[in-house]
């Protein structure tokens, strides 16, 4: 005879299907389907939801910047143990521009950037195009051309700037351009050393912004020149 199931007799990783997808779709979904039943309950604590939760980045920050809010800290210390992409960039982001260690930051960018988060890829690339030796230039500018050419440089750019946005009152590390950070260095190219003008041309001439793709340069053949036009606008990202 055929006897029906009920959903708190589902076997606990179809649970955990469950509660992983609801943690990807809102955070707040998770919360009402963990006190439905003893079996949402606990496939709610597995790694792999945590690792998968989706968490809006003004949430993320009022967590862990209110005192009020030491579930929601509690919350996103355990989706950094989990793995949880979006919050170990935004992690990592803090560390490199507002606080704490530069050098854990760069670390836990690189790995997401190894694990193909594209904004991680993306911060990574343009941090090492801003070091003086030449290593790391090449290793960024490598980076920088994969993302170029799947054209995934905007979608970056609109990533890193949400985490940003709003957040700089307190910033203590801001990244600049000097003549060492650029680059280009061939003087036979027709390009080199223009990118300023042609940044402020599109910026402030036309009113560019980051959803215009990639704000003008695309068009110039040298692909480091391209690198250092990046550079200037990753830099301005911050204003």
């Amino acid at each position: 005879m055929y006897h029906p199931t009920g959903p708190a007799n589902l076997p606990h990783d179809v649970w955990t299907l469950i509660a992983g997808r609801t943690a990807a779709q809102s955070v707040r979904d998770l919360c009402s389907l963990r006190m439905s039943c003893t079996a949402a309950r606990n496939a709610g604590e597995e790694d792999i939801v945590y690792q998968f939760a989706s968490i809006p980045i003004w949430d993320q920050r009022w967590w862990s910047m209110s005192p009020m809010r030491q579930a929601g800290r509690n919350f996103l210390a355990r989706c950094m143990q989990s793995g949880n992409l979006e919050v170990l960039f935004r992690s990592a982001v803090s560390d490199l521009f507002l606080g704490g260690s530069r050098l854990a930051g760069m670390e836990t960018m690189q790995v997401g950037a190894a694990q193909d988060h594209s904004a991680a890829q993306y911060t990574v690339s343009m941090m090492l195009m801003l070091r003086d030796d030449f290593e790391s230039k090449n290793k960024g500018l490598q980076t920088f051309h994969v993302l170029e050419a799947a054209g995934a440089l905007t979608i970056c750019k609109l990533v890193f700037h949400d985490v940003i946005q709003g957040t700089w009152t307190h910033m203590r590390r801001l990244p600049m351009v000097n003549a060492e950070n650029l680059v280009c260095s061939s003087h036979a190219c027709p390009s080199r050393g223009n990118m300023g003008a042609i940044y402020r041309s599109q910026r402030y001439g036309r009113g560019w912004d980051l959803n215009d793709g990639d704000g003008g340069a695309a068009h110039i053949p040298c692909v480091h020149c391209r690198a250092d036009y990046e550079l200037i606008l990753f830099v301005h990202l911050f204003d």
